[in-house]
């Protein structure tokens, strides 16, 4: 009984003894665990979705910034308005998400969406911007953009959209589904693209341009190319839609933008309209 109380005596010192040389700092030897139960993984830490804002309105990238990093789900880990900054930026941050602006310096928001989809097809692009006419939807969506948003949609559907692109869905808020909508059923899309269906996106891109008052140097600087390029798209512009001369080339290019802004002015004021009384359908009920 004695030898036996003496056995345990020392059972108990030489675990106490193994467990005081545990905590003075003497580190196991990494072959003593092997990955095996007794060892204790580390945890890994949270990495939330890197959203890089590209937009031309220093405003809106400074509110989206602030909006993305408040909803603790996304970072936003770069923001610019320039077109060959963002390509460098997505580079160099390799942004899971990015939201864009279809008017930019130095480029155009299409070819930008179409240059992050050839950097990485797995990135995520969605477009908010103040453009509501079919035309720019449909090249948007056809060059790649996983979601399309408009300024003036309520604020938290950013969230929404953000959310939804990420994990596999193409998204287009409730205005943009409608405008497409009345667009299909008016003949719109039809009309529209039947008549510049003809032309390249970035010659597209160089018709809108030459529609908003910009000449061959502007538009040069503007697209970081040469004024010959320039001029070589004028031309395969000309031939495409039979136009003869540069005067008709800007009066043609100044028309299809106006009826883009009046298209749009009409799409608002209906929007305002249908919300009002619907706003009053409510108070009444």
């Amino acid at each position: 009984m004695q030898n036996q109380m003496t056995n345990d005596q020392r059972s108990t010192s030489s675990s106490s003894e193994g467990g005081q040389n545990g905590r003075s700092g003497h580190k196991p030897k990494p072959e003593a665990n092997n990955g095996k139960s007794g060892s204790h993984p580390l945890i890994q830490p949270l990495i939330k979705p890197r959203v890089l804002i590209v937009h031309n309105a220093p405003l809106t990238r400074f509110g989206l910034a602030r909006l993305i990093e408040a909803s603790g789900r996304f970072e936003p880990c770069a923001e610019t308005d320039d077109a060959p900054t963002a390509r460098e930026l997505f580079v160099q941050h390799r942004p899971h998400i990015v939201v864009l602006g279809l008017t930019l310096r130095g480029g155009d928001g299409v070819e930008l969406i179409k240059d992050f989809r050839k950097l990485n097809p797995s990135a995520r692009t969605t477009v908010l911007t103040t453009r509501e006419d079919p035309l720019s939807m449909q090249r948007a969506f056809r060059a790649g953009a996983r979601g399309y948003l408009v300024t003036s949609d309520p604020i938290p559907e950013i969230l929404i959209a953000l959310d939804q692109i990420l994990a596999g869905d193409l998204y287009a808020s409730w205005r943009v589904c409608r405008n497409l909508l009345d667009s299909l059923a008016n003949g719109a899309i039809e009309s529209v693209t039947s008549e510049l269906k003809t032309l390249s996106d970035r010659e597209l891109q160089v018709f809108s341009l030459i529609g908003r008052g910009f000449g061959a140097s502007r538009l040069a600087n503007e697209l970081h190319l040469s004024v010959k390029t320039i001029e070589t798209y004028q031309m395969h512009i000309k031939e495409k839609l039979g136009l003869r001369s540069a005067a008709e080339l800007s009066e043609k290019a100044t028309g299809w933008m106006l009826h883009s802004v009046r298209r749009n002015l009409q799409f608002k004021k209906q929007a305002s309209f249908k919300n009002e009384h619907t706003s009053r359908l409510v108070v009444s009920v």
